[in-house]
């Protein structure tokens, strides 16, 4: 495959399309609920208060970006899963219900991705089934865990889609603004779908 065919499957990649419309759709119910708030969390990294969303901050980052963007890489996911050997009780942010692998993941919001990351490795070190998936995300980036039969959780990938959800914010929070072009916004996402889409995780264990 040449370079420039590679960069128009990219651009091209429905998965990243999808991925570029969820983070459309989330932008705009995030401008429409918490106003001038929604640029002081993209732009100026404050954090999120659920006062201006009337919703709890993590259940709000859930339903409009977590759940839309896992759709898009084809991921089945549940909120608060239940009944995983070796964690005490102790309940996960979601599971992909259609990974063939264990796995669960823990969501903070934009800004807590070392929350969320250090509770993913501590659950992923409790759990006794393997091999085994992790995932922590604050919405803006998403960090995978994972380990093998008989293998400690590693370090295994780190994107982050920070830079798409700004520039969208940009675009449509400014009347004079130009309609950014898509394909760069869908190849910058692709890097997600390259990593964490459903194929992406399963082809890592296979033999």
């Amino acid at each position: 495959m040449t370079e420039q065919s590679d960069l128009t499957d990219k651009r091209n990649d429905p998965q990243a399309q999808d991925i570029v419309r969820a983070i459309e759709r989330f932008v705009q119910i995030f401008e429409e609920r918490a106003g001038n708030h929604a640029a002081d969390v993209i732009l100026d990294n404050r954090k999120l208060y659920g006062g201006y969303i009337d919703q709890e901050p993590e259940r709000f980052i859930e339903d409009n970006l977590i759940a839309p963007i896992a759709s898009a890489l084809n991921l089945n996911i549940r909120f608060r899963p239940k009944g995983f050997d070796g964690l005490e009780g102790r309940i996960p942010d979601f599971t992909a219900l259609d990974l063939e692998i264990e796995n669960f993941g823990e969501v903070k919001t934009p800004g807590g991705i070392k929350e969320a990351r250090t509770e993913s490795v501590e659950y992923l070190d409790m759990a006794t089934e393997r091999p085994i998936v992790g995932i922590a995300t604050d919405g803006f980036t998403w960090i995978l865990y994972s380990a093998g039969e008989d293998e400690d959780p590693i370090y295994t990938s780190h994107e982050r889609i920070y830079e798409i959800i700004r520039k969208i914010r940009m675009e449509q929070s400014h009347e004079r603004a130009d309609m950014r072009s898509r394909p760069p916004l869908r190849e910058e996402a692709y890097n997600l779908v390259s990593e964490f889409s459903k194929s992406a995780i399963e082809n890592r264990f296979d033999p």
